[in-house]
C-alpha cells in the first residue's frame, strides 16, 4: 500500500507495518474500557501482539486508542498479559497515541480529522467489508488517507459503503480485506454493499 509516497504492508492480524522505520501500529481491538468482556479482549490483544512482535521485530510499536491505557490504569489487565506488555515496551519504542501523532510525511490519529493534508493514518471508525457474503476487517486506503482495522480476529467497526464511513474518503478507494488468512483487494466499485 502507497500512502502519501509512504510503502506500508498490511499484516493479517490487523497490524501495520512501515519497513522503512521498523514501525508496527495497531488500532486498539476493544470496543469500550467499562465493557465486562474488556479485560478479557485486552489480554487477547497482548498475546497476539506479542507474536507478532517476535515475529516481525519492530523498532517502534504505536499502540492507537484509548480502552487498553483506561484498563491498565484501573488495573483490569490480567497479571501476566500485565508483565508481558511490560515486557514489550522495555524491548522496543513504544508509543501509545491517545489523539495525534506525526512521524513525517505520516500522521497517526485516533479520529479522522479534516485530511487537509495527506499521510493520515486513522484507528476509527474500524473499517469492515463485505466478500462472498460476509464481513470481513479491511484496511481502506485512497492514497491520502488510511483506516486501520481493529487488531486481531474480532470482526467489529461500520461497514465501508455506509455513508458515514463514505464521506471520510472522497476519492476512489480500495479495500483490503482479511479474508480467513489471506488478504484480499478490491476496488470501492467492487465491493458488495451493506444489506
Amino acid at each position: 500500500m502507497l500512502l502519501n509516497g509512504v510503502h506500508l504492508l498490511p499484516d493479517l492480524s490487523g497490524a501495520l507495518i512501515w519497513p522503512q522505520r521498523q514501525l508496527l501500529a495497531v488500532a486498539d481491538p476493544i470496543d469500550a474500557a467499562d465493557a465486562r468482556a474488556a479485560p478479557q479482549a485486552a489480554a487477547e490483544a497482548i498475546r497476539r501482539l506479542a507474536t507478532l512482535a517476535r515475529q516481525r521485530r519492530p523498532r517502534t510499536i504505536v499502540w492507537l486508542g484509548q480502552a487498553l491505557p483506561a484498563l491498565l490504569a484501573a488495573e483490569k489487565v490480567p497479571p501476566r498479559e500485565c508483565g508481558e506488555l511490560a515486557r514489550l515496551r522495555r524491548e522496543h519504542e513504544w508509543i501509545w497515541v491517545e489523539d495525534e501523532l506525526t512521524l513525517a510525511p505520516l500522521t497517526f490519529r485516533l479520529n479522522a480529522g479534516t485530511a487537509t493534508k495527506g499521510g493520515e493514518i486513522i484507528a476509527q471508525p474500524s473499517p469492515l467489508a463485505r466478500h462472498d457474503g460476509a464481513t470481513w476487517p479491511a484496511f481502506i486506503i485512497d492514497g491520502r488517507r488510511l483506516a486501520l482495522p481493529a487488531f486481531g480476529p474480532r470482526p467489529y467497526g461500520i461497514e465501508v459503503m455506509n455513508p458515514a464511513f463514505l464521506s471520510l474518503f472522497r476519492r476512489p478507494f480500495q479495500a483490503v480485506m482479511l479474508v480467513r488468512g489471506r488478504i484480499v483487494t478490491r476496488a470501492r466499485a467492487r465491493l458488495e454493499p451493506a444489506p
